[in-house]
Order: structure tokens, then C-alpha cells, then sequence
């Protein structure tokens, strides 16, 4: 008896996990770019188009969109504007000197979670840069909430698989 009071203990904190994710699901919104700045030189402008969509298809509009920029402790934001495309906006960046640089973008829609691209390497003038090895994110929020998911799954699978086989009648003798 006390046996089938153990089972949907498993089984609430799994679906507890599963629906956990499809909660915070509700609002988020892609950012695409047009270029990358390999290849730019300190003080020479980078023109940039990103596309803003709502869960990655739908065209967001009235959004003021933001490129950051990152290297030591110099830090240096640039606004977008509409570029006259639904969702369209468009930036003019300037690094201020060579050297390794980090870029992100805000997307005006929500600001907390920017997205982050593959650092570059700047150079001094007008030189041409090779660009810089990516460097990891880690997977993010997102990839950790399907791991847990994974693990509660299976665990449960586990211990499903444990009561059936004491559940099994056990042959005669």
C-alpha cells in the first residue's frame, strides 16, 4: 500500500519542472543582425541593421534598440532608429580604438536579457581584423531548465521501472 503513495511524488516534481519553463515562456523576442563588425577598423562607423521579433517571428515595432559595445572598462552604447521595416532598426557603431571587443544588443523589448554575439578583434586604424574566437555563453537559462527536465525525467522513469519490478509477482515455489 504505502508503494503507490510513493509514485506521484516523482511524478508531481517532473511535471513541476516540465511547466515551470512554459510559465516564464511568455515573453521574449529574437535579435538578428545584419553584419558583424570583422573586418572594421577603430574609428571607422559600423552600420548595422537588427531585426527585433516577438518569439522570433513576429516584427516588433516602437522599440529603441541598443548596441553595446565592451573592452576592459570602457564601455559605450549606441541607439538604434526605425530603418523604415517592420521591426527594422538601424545603428551606426564606432569602437574608439582597437583591441579585443564584446557586443551585445538590447532589443528595447526586455532590456535584462541582452544578446550577447562573438567577440571580435579591432584594429588600429585601417588594418583589416581577424575576428576573435567565440567564446562560450554556457548554454543559458534555457539549457539548464531541458537538463533538469531530462534529469527529472529520467529519474522518474527509474523509479517507475523500480516499482514495477517489486510490484511483480514473484514465481512460485
Amino acid at each position: 500500500m504505502r508503494r503507490h503513495l510513493l509514485l506521484p511524488i516523482p511524478l508531481a516534481l517532473l511535471a513541476a519542472l516540465v511547466a515551470a519553463p512554459a510559465a516564464l515562456g511568455g515573453g521574449f523576442a529574437t535579435a538578428g543582425m545584419s553584419s558583424t563588425p570583422d573586418g572594421v577598423a577603430a574609428g571607422q562607423p559600423w552600420k548595422v541593421e537588427i531585426t527585433v521579433l516577438q518569439h522570433g517571428r513576429t516584427p516588433l515595432d516602437g522599440l529603441v534598440p541598443k548596441v553595446r559595445i565592451h573592452s576592459g572598462d570602457q564601455t559605450k552604447q549606441f541607439t538604434a532608429v526605425p530603418a523604415g521595416k517592420p521591426g527594422v532598426y538601424r545603428a551606426e557603431v564606432v569602437f574608439p580604438q582597437g583591441g579585443r571587443w564584446s557586443y551585445e544588443v538590447l532589443d528595447g523589448f526586455i532590456n535584462e536579457q541582452p544578446h550577447t554575439f562573438p567577440a571580435v578583434e579591432i584594429a588600429d586604424g585601417g588594418g583589416s581584423p581577424a575576428a576573435a574566437a567565440p567564446e562560450p555563453d554556457g548554454g543559458g537559462i534555457a539549457a539548464g531548465w531541458l537538463w533538469a527536465a531530462g534529469a527529472a525525467l529520467l529519474l522518474a522513469f527509474a523509479l517507475l521501472g523500480l516499482d514495477r519490478r517489486r510490484r511483480s509477482p514473484e514465481p512460485a515455489v
